[in-house]
C-alpha cells in the first residue's frame, strides 16, 4: 500500500547515497524511502562511490552526494560521473552556499543541490524536479 508520500514508480529506482555525515546519511535514507525508494546504496566517500559506479553488475537512476567528504570530493566525483554517464541525475547536498559553490556546481552540470542541513520536504521537492514529477 502507498502511502500519500510515495511517488509511483520510484519503487523501481536505484539510488546511490554518498554521505559521510551520519545524521545526514540516516535522514536522506528515510526519506528515500518514504518516497517509495527501496534500492539504495550508501558508500560513505566519493572514492567508494566510483567503486560502486563502476561496479559492472550495479547501476544507479541517481546520485545523492555530499559535497565535502574525505579522498574524494562530492566535487570531484561529480566530474568523474560528467565524464563517464553524462546523463547521470546529480543531487550535491552542502553546507556551502557561497558563489564559488554554485558555480562550481553548475559548471559540472549539477541537476539539483540542497543546502545542509536539509528538510525531508526540500529533498523531495528536487527529487521530484530532477525527475520532472510534480510533487
Amino acid at each position: 500500500m502507498l502511502n500519500r508520500d510515495q511517488i509511483p514508480g520510484f519503487e523501481k529506482l536505484s539510488v546511490l547515497l554518498v554521505e559521510d555525515n551520519v545524521f545526514a546519511q540516516r535522514l536522506a535514507r528515510q526519506v528515500l524511502i518514504h518516497l517509495g525508494i527501496q534500492n539504495i546504496h550508501i558508500v560513505k566517500d566519493g572514492k567508494a562511490a566510483i567503486e560502486a559506479l563502476e561496479d559492472s553488475e550495479l547501476r544507479y537512476d541517481l546520485i545523492i552526494s555530499d559535497w565535502n567528504m574525505p579522498n574524494v570530493t562530492g566535487l570531484q566525483l561529480l566530474q568523474h560521473v560528467r565524464k563517464t554517464w553524462e546523463n547521470m541525475p546529480f543531487l550535491m547536498l552542502t553546507g556551502n552556499q557561497t558563489a564559488d559553490f554554485v558555480h562550481a556546481a553548475r559548471a559540472n552540470k549539477v541537476d539539483a543541490y540542497i543546502v545542509k542541513p536539509f528538510s525531508p520536504m526540500q529533498l523531495r521537492q528536487k527529487i521530484c524536479a530532477i525527475f520532472n514529477i510534480k510533487p
